[in-house]
């Protein structure tokens, strides 16, 4: 059986793909990944949309919370290889903040 992505879960998807293949590498030149700052904006908000829409939920898209997951985690392991280490932490901690109020009740 297929996993069935919603629109916001097929939109935040396209937008994590985007945001990993950039991130990848150091991209932007002189030893620094490429933030893009645009698509990192994005996905926040689609993430507002996604909060509101799974709140009374008790099951969610696993699919979702995988590619959430490892992008959060991308962010701190490329930032042990850039030089823009400290920009790379800043979006790591704002994901991992936003994930948790996401999946978390009153944190």
């Amino acid at each position: 059986m297929k996993n069935q992505f919603t629109d916001i879960e097929q939109q935040i998807a396209a937008t994590l793909k985007i945001i990993v293949i950039n991130i990848r590498g150091n991209q932007a030149g002189d030893g620094k990944a490429i933030v893009d700052l645009d698509s990192i904006g994005k996905l926040h908000k689609q993430l507002d949309i996604y909060k509101k829409q799974i709140e009374k939920e008790q099951v969610v898209n696993k699919d979702i919370v995988g590619m959430l997951l490892y992008t959060c985690s991308r962010f701190h392991l490329q930032s042990k290889y850039s030089r823009n280490k400290e920009e790379l932490l800043d979006q790591f901690e704002k994901l991992n903040i936003k994930l948790l109020e996401l999946y978390i009740k009153d944190f």
